[in-house]
């Protein structure tokens, strides 16, 4: 019973200290709640985020570039537009061209070139394409693909190509 005593008169001496303490304490717990709900979030958007790539195919008669999605989540109202064709002929440059909706793994066809079919349109440093996309969060994307290299998701703000002027595949 002396030991009750003694903490519960050291806690009355001291409340100044322990409130300070506690609340410190509280503060510091809320931060790092606060950090592991962003990064929970964050790695949610990155699990339904769509991740856009080109694929190339080659047959006898023609070259073909497919639109991927390697994401694992679907890929809503994409949009590609070929800047510069390089030495390839047969898009339109800055014709942007529907291609609807892919889910992880699809691919739709993106670019095709039947005048160069031992060319690979890919290798041709010349080439650059963007594609625009949706997510199901809301969240609007933009792939560009220019000298062989694919950049990372960028994430903006306004599409720079409504689907809704874009021609249809």
């Amino acid at each position: 019973m002396d030991c009750v005593r003694l903490v519960a008169h050291w806690f009355n001496s001291n409340s100044a200290a322990v409130t300070a303490t506690a609340t410190v304490v509280i503060a510091w717990a809320s931060w790092v709640s606060s950090r592991l709900f962003r990064l929970e979030k964050k790695i949610e958007r990155a699990n339904r985020m769509p991740v856009l790539t080109f694929v190339e195919e080659h047959t006898r008669d023609d070259s073909s570039v497919y639109v991927k999605n390697a994401g694992y989540g679907p890929a809503l109202n994409i949009v590609r537009k070929v800047i510069d064709q390089g030495k390839l002929e047969c898009a339109t440059s800055n014709e942007a061209l529907l291609i609807g909706t892919l889910g992880p793994t699809e691919k739709a066809l993106a670019y095709i070139s039947p005048s160069f079919a031992d060319a690979h349109v890919l290798d041709d440093p010349r080439f650059h394409a963007v594609i625009e996309c949706d997510d199901i969060l809301d969240g609007h994307y933009e792939f560009t693909y220019r000298g062989r290299t694919l950049s990372k998701p960028l994430a903006i703000a306004k599409r720079k190509m409504p689907p809704s002027q874009a021609a249809r595949l």
